[in-house]
């Protein structure tokens, strides 16, 4: 049978642990789009459907690429509204090396969208390991380039 005092301390323990992994989500969004936001606007800001067409090509081209950050490429999503937006969806694989990583951000030089995209998965694998979410690991990593820039996690049970 539970106690008052046990339920307290059960309550005040999951209140600790969302007010943690809410400032880590904060300071995720603040670190990653701090930083790429105007990387990504500037891409963006002249959003037609033809550089959309660009981004597309510049990912399908550097597939190859992108399958050594340590996440596997789903797909693509278009959004047609004004303005128009690019989400790329990844599924986690498995963890690579700072001199991995490094190396790939080299071979990436110039290629604006896949060095954007490679710092946000980077980004979400640092958020990942600095939240501790029990039995849970990532499992997928939405990215959406555009004037509204974003990056979803999913977590799915180890």
């Amino acid at each position: 049978m539970e106690t008052k005092e046990n339920s307290g301390s059960i309550l005040d323990l999951a209140k600790e642990t969302v007010s943690s992994l809410t400032e880590k989500v904060l300071d995720l969004k603040d670190d990653l789009f701090n930083d790429e936001q105007s990387e990504i606007l500037s891409e963006f800001k002249e959003a037609g459907l033809v550089k959309m067409k660009i981004s597309m090509e510049q990912i399908s081209d550097s597939l190859g690429l992108l399958s050594k950050s340590g996440y596997d490429f789903r797909g693509m999503d278009i959004s047609m509204g004004i303005p128009p937006s690019l989400s790329t969806v990844f599924l986690y694989e498995k963890e690579i090396s700072e001199v991995e990583r490094i190396k790939l951000q080299e071979e990436a030089k110039g290629k604006r969208i896949v060095e954007i995209i490679l710092k946000c998965l980077f980004k979400a694998n640092e958020f990942y390991h600095s939240v501790n979410i029990g039995n849970y690991k990532i499992d997928k990593v939405k990215i959406t380039l555009g004037l509204s820039p974003g990056m979803s996690l999913s977590f799915d049970k180890k």
